[in-house]
């Protein structure tokens, strides 16, 4: 009878730390497609790729900045024409992941490395098309220079 009361309270306690325990994040799958696609798009655009991007922008993708809104074509045509920017290397932190249904956004802080470059805070917006992720939408905002 001891034994059989201690084993109970052992698999009630147990049970009772499983359920405090935190549930898997069920979107982290879509989280790292997502942050692929990003690093692709990333690097298309500092190569001035066109192509990669195409495939990664919705058709009706709009960028936004202090400059203004650009629709996708004109994005592209932007990129294929401007100096490319071979081997940037950035590092992204501050991420933060919204979900609702098929749309995502994500929200960053992007510190391209080398000589003037600037930091940015991007939030994106990512739509699931079928059985991918397509950016429908990025804004981006330059931050304040350290002193």
């Amino acid at each position: 009878m001891k034994w059989t009361l201690i084993s109970f309270f052992l698999i009630a306690a147990t049970s009772a730390v499983g359920q405090n325990a935190q549930p898997a994040n069920p979107h982290a799958g879509d989280e790292q497609t997502i942050i692929r696609l990003r690093d692709a798009l990333l690097k298309a655009h500092d190569a001035g790729d066109v192509k990669t991007l195409d495939q990664i922008e919705d058709d009706d993708f709009t960028l936004a900045g202090d400059f203004g809104e650009l629709s996708k074509q004109q994005h592209l045509d932007n990129d294929d024409h401007r100096e490319k920017a071979q081997g940037v290397t950035r590092i992204i932190d501050h991420q933060h992941f919204r979900f609702y249904g098929e749309a995502a956004l994500l929200t960053e802080i992007d510190h391209p490395q080398g000589d003037g470059k600037a930091d940015y805070l991007t939030t994106t917006l990512w739509v699931r098309r079928g059985d991918t992720w397509k950016i429908v939408h990025m804004h981006f905002s330059k931050l304040a220079e350290k002193p």
